[in-house]
């Protein structure tokens, strides 16, 4: 049994071991932590004669421990170790964070080591534990681990001072390591952004508020054409800027808000060309920080846009301007051409002279279709902004169009025959509608030679599109297949060239076509060559069809009767004033309206607004364009101002037909419209719904 003296000298060794080891561990420059905790782990497990030594790293974001390196002193070698889960070992967790340190003499009974009784300490029968946790900043950054294996150790003072004392090391080693890490980062970063400033396309800039450049990147220097960094740092702020106000009012403005964004500028290079910049600066102490993009091109893009803009839009007005004009000349000398060859061939005596006179008015039908197929076409893109799209009911719809076509498929020996799903409501734009069935209708009693015509509505609920479906079917010519697609081409038909066996333009399905498309519809067609054809015109159905549940009619379509006005007494008859300033047609509303009423002519507004004054009228026929001087508009809201004619009717007779004519035309004081060339029935049914 040694002697108390014995027990001192070892006692006194043991304690210099331990400052020596302390000493030596102070001494290491944490360069590489990884072999810093394998000279610390080494002499601690020889120091205190233990079985097994190791450091773990704490994870905070993931909540784990990671074994940087495991000595094991019977086999004298280092190797790594495993990862810890917190919420695997949440009491021992706890317990690092709570405690100094975690001296567990039975470590598989004790209640903070417990947990790996099973997955670690039993399988490598591991019996008491040392257990120091290391803080960084005051927060768990990672433990120390003593242990034995298959003895049983009470940790003395001595130990858990002394190994305290290591984990103050270990944390001032991980302490440094962090603040290399990031201060090498943070150069990192500097150097990252010095790069991404010198090589920005964007100009960058530092200077006083005297106009002395501090620093400038390289594309503030090719910004303003100087030759190299030395070149511009010599130059002052002051001679970029057009005139020293310029520099005077940006300096006030920035010491006054600090900051400044996107302000566009006019700047001078040193070679002396302009320059549009969009500046964005902010002032700290008296230094301005500054960055510079160039829209000196964009700005002239800008002014050019808005140059072929303006021209666009005078183009836009004279297109419009040039088809108002042309409707207008064709349509007003027309008028006077059907009308005239219209009354000779009903009241010539002369069968050849009414005979010429019905050729006479054939051509000028067609001359006019031509125009107006040619005008709609023209003016499409025109009418695309100023759709109105309402719920219309197609039945009655349908019908209105058929009074047109009845006396031409009469003529023909053609049936027509309406086949309807009744209470069918579609979404549309009526005058559109109107024109696409006109043209699909036409189009049929074209080319159809006997036979007829039959129009049906139906709803289509495939392919989960509620539609509505109007077919129109005819026994004509019929279409070859490989033709489907050329017949909607602009100018096309199926027969061209010299051996054309049908009159038109070709352009009545295109039409048809661009229409549907712009009410949201399609057109498809199916045909048989010498069978006829089938045209389906799609429309949104309209959400006034209250169900899907509709009846099928089917009537043979028949003209319902032209009004004919009561013939009465000459001194009972209206008396209307026809405001026209060409003769021809003034001559021939008069004559159309002979024994219904009387007319009196002004060939000018001012003569118009005269004799208003002077003469009672029961209603008025207003040209619009009646040459020099007021127009046919203005010439109403000057009628309309003199007391007994607040509500007189006022019917505009005019060749302005284009898209929105009509609409403005009746904003502008006219109760009526009624465009050239019109027929005599025309009139009379107007003036009949006006007067009876």
């Amino acid at each position: 049994m040694p002697s108390e003296s014995e027990i001192s000298i070892h006692s006194r060794e043991r304690d210099q071991l331990r400052a020596d080891v302390l000493l030596e561990i102070s001494k290491l420059a944490p360069s590489r932590l990884e072999e810093v905790y394998r000279m610390i782990t080494g002499q601690i497990g020889e120091l205190l004669k233990i079985s097994r030594t190791s450091f773990w790293t704490y994870n905070s974001g993931l909540r784990t421990l990671q074994c940087e390196d495991l000595y094991i002193r019977e086999q004298k070698k280092h190797i790594p170790g495993n990862i810890l889960f917190e919420d695997n070992f949440p009491v021992y967790f706890e317990a690092l964070r709570q405690s100094r340190y975690v001296d567990a003499s039975d470590s598989q009974t004790d209640r903070r080591t417990s947990e790996f009784l099973d997955l670690y300490l039993g399988p490598l029968n591991i019996i008491s534990l040392l257990d120091i946790p290391v803080r960084s900043e005051g927060m768990l950054a990672g433990v120390l681990c003593c242990e034995t294996v298959g003895e049983k150790r009470m940790w003395t003072q001595e130990d858990i001072d002394f190994t305290t004392s290591i984990s103050g090391f270990i944390s001032s080693f991980i302490h440094t390591d962090k603040l290399k890490k990031t201060e090498k980062a943070l150069k990192s970063s500097e150097e990252k952004y010095r790069k991404i400033i010198e090589n920005s396309l964007v100009a960058i800039y530092h200077s006083n508020l005297k106009g002395e450049f501090i620093y400038t990147n390289q594309a503030m220097i090719e910004l303003f054409e100087f030759d190299n960094p030395d070149d511009i740092l010599n130059y002052s702020v002051e001679q970029l800027y057009p005139s020293p106000d310029d520099r005077q009012d940006f300096v006030t403005r920035l010491l006054k808000q600090k900051t400044i964004r996107n302000m566009e500028m006019h700047l001078i290079t040193k070679k002396g060309n302009p320059r549009m910049v969009l500046l964005n600066a902010f002032l700290d102490n008296d230094m301005i920080f500054g960055m510079l993009m160039d829209i000196t091109d964009r700005k002239k893009d800008e002014e050019a846009i808005k140059l072929a803009k303006v021209k666009a839009e005078e183009s836009d007005r004279m297109k419009t301007s040039l088809l108002a004009n042309m409707s207008h000349e064709f349509r007003t000398p027309m008028n006077a051409i059907l009308g005239f060859s219209d009354l000779i061939a009903n009241e010539s005596n002369d069968p050849d002279i009414a005979f010429f006179a019905r050729k006479i008015h054939t051509s000028g039908h067609r001359l006019m279709g031509t125009l107006k197929a040619i005008l709609d076409l023209a003016d499409l893109e025109a009418t695309r902004s100023k759709i109105k799209i309402q719920d219309i009911f197609i039945e009655n719809f349908i019908n209105d169009c058929l009074q047109h076509f009845s006396p031409t498929a009469s003529e023909k020996g053609l049936y027509l025959i309406t086949e309807y799903t009744e209470g069918l409501y579609v979404k549309a734009d009526e005058v559109l509608l109107q024109l696409i069935l006109n043209n699909l209708i036409d189009n049929a009693i074209k080319f159809t030679r006997k036979g007829g015509i039959t129009i049906e509505t139906d709803i289509d609920n495939s392919d989960n599109e509620h539609a509505c479906v109007i077919r129109i079917k005819d026994t004509g010519i019929g279409i070859p297949d490989d033709q489907f697609e050329m017949i909607f081409h602009e100018f096309r038909q199926i027969s061209e060239g010299y051996n054309r066996s049908y009159e038109g333009t070709g352009l009545g399905l295109t039409l048809a076509l661009k229409m549907a498309e712009m009410l949201e519809g399609k057109i498809t067609v199916e045909s048989e060559l010498g069978l006829g054809s089938i045209f389906s015109l799609w429309l949104p159905v309209s959400e006034c069809n209250k169900s899907d549940s509709f009846v099928k009619s089917k009537d043979s379509f028949e003209k319902s009767p032209s009004r004919v006005f009561k013939l009465k007494p000459p001194e009972e008859l209206p008396r209307l004033l026809v405001v026209e300033d060409n003769d021809d047609n003034a001559e021939i509303i008069k004559l159309y309206v002979k024994g219904r009423f009387f007319t009196d002519r002004a060939a000018d507004a001012s003569t118009a607004i005269k004799m208003v004054k002077e003469k009672h009228f029961s209603g008025i026929l207003m040209d619009i364009n009646l040459g020099a001087g007021m127009d046919g508009l203005k010439a109403s809201k000057a009628i309309r101002q003199i007391n007994e004619y607040h509500n007189i009717p006022i019917i505009a007779i005019t060749g302005y037909t284009m898209a929105g004519d009509r609409e403005k035309i009746l904003a502008g004081g006219c109760t009526h419209y009624l465009g050239k060339p019109f027929s005599q029935q025309e009139l009379i049914d107007l003036l009949s719904e006006i007067f009876e």
